[in-house]
C-alpha cells in the first residue's frame, strides 16, 4: 500500500504591498520619517565607510540571534535613494539578515530631501556614540539571574570576562591606606587659579554615594577619563586637557547650583 504523502500547512504570508500599505498609516504620522518593509540583500545599500567593526565572534552571535528571531529587534535606520535605502544605522544588522537568510526587514528610512550628507553622517556617528555604559555590578547581577544557557549565549556577553569582575568596597580605605602616584601638570598663574577653585568647590559639595561613582587611587581611571575628553575636544596637552576636564565640572556644579535655586523657588 502506497504511504500517503503528508503536506505541511504554514500560514500564508501577507504579500509584501500589503505589510507596505499598512505602514503608510504609520508613516502619514511619524513624517519626516517613514517605516518600511523591505529586501536586506536587494533592497539595502551598506555603508563603504563604518567606524562601529564587530569581531568574527560578535558577528556570528549577532547572526545567529537574527537567524533565531527570524526578524530584527532594533530597526536600522536608512535614507532612501532611489529604489535604494543606504544603511546609516544598522550596518551589521542588515549584514546579519542576509546571512540568516531573511527575505525581508522592518527598516526605518528618510528621504534624501530632508537629511543632507552633514544630516547623515551626525546621525550615523551619533548611533555609533551614543550607546551608554554598563554598570558591572548590576549587569553582572542581572546576568547572573539568567538561568537557560541558550539565553545567556544570546546576550553575547563575555561570561568568564563578567564573573571575574568584583565591586570594590572603599569603606575601610582610608587616605594612609592609599598609593599614591605624582602626575605634574603646568598651568599659568591664571589657569591655575580657575583649576584650584574648581577643585575647592568639588570637595566643597561632597560625594553622594548614591549619585557619584568614586575611583579611589587609579590613575589608569583618571588617564582613561583624560583620554576621552582630549580626543573628544581634539586636545593634545594633558593640562589643556585637565583645565577642560575642570570647565566640564564647572558647568555640572553651576547646574547644580541652578537647579537648587529652582527647587527652592517652587517651594
Amino acid at each position: 500500500m502506497a504511504a500517503k504523502k503528508i503536506t505541511k500547512l504554514t500560514p500564508e504570508l501577507k504579500p509584501d504591498d500589503d505589510i507596505n500599505q499598512k505602514l503608510a498609516e504609520v508613516n502619514s504620522i511619524i513624517s519626516p520619517y517613514q517605516l518600511a518593509w523591505v529586501s536586506p540583500e536587494h533592497d539595502c545599500e551598506l555603508l563603504v565607510k563604518n567606524a562601529r567593526y564587530m569581531t568574527k565572534e560578535q558577528m556570528e552571535r549577532l547572526t545567529e540571534n537574527v537567524k533565531n528571531d527570524g526578524f530584527l529587534s532594533q530597526i536600522p535606520f536608512c535614507i532612501k535613494i532611489g529604489e535604494k535605502y543606504r544603511v546609516i544605522s544598522g550596518n551589521h544588522r542588515v549584514k546579519s539578515a542576509i546571512k540568516a537568510g531573511l527575505p525581508n526587514i522592518l527598516i526605518m528610512y528618510g528621504r534624501e530631501e530632508d537629511f543632507d550628507e552633514q544630516k547623515q553622517l551626525a546621525i550615523q556617528l551619533s548611533h555609533n556614540a551614543i550607546s551608554g555604559q554598563d554598570d558591572l555590578a548590576i549587569l553582572k547581577e542581572l546576568y547572573s539571574s539568567l538561568k537557560e544557557l541558550g539565553l545567556k549565549a544570546y546576550t553575547g556577553i563575555n561570561e568568564a570576562e563578567l564573573l571575574a569582575y568584583k565591586a570594590l568596597d572603599f569603606s575601610g580605605i582610608s587616605e594612609q591606606d592609599i598609593a599614591l602616584n605624582e602626575i605634574n601638570f603646568m598651568f599659568c598663574d591664571m589657569n591655575l587659579e580657575n583649576v584650584e577653585k574648581v577643585l575647592d568647590a568639588l570637595d566643597k559639595k561632597g560625594i553622594d554615594p548614591d549619585k557619584d561613582a568614586l575611583v579611589v587611587g587609579s590613575v589608569d581611571r583618571f588617564i582613561e577619563i583624560m583620554t576621552k575628553v582630549k580626543r573628544r575636544l581634539n586636545i593634545k596637552n594633558r593640562s589643556v586637557a585637565l583645565l577642560a576636564m575642570c570647565r566640564i565640572c564647572e558647568a555640572y556644579l553651576q547646574a547644580e547650583i541652578e537647579e537648587e535655586n529652582t527647587a527652592n523657588t517652587t517651594q
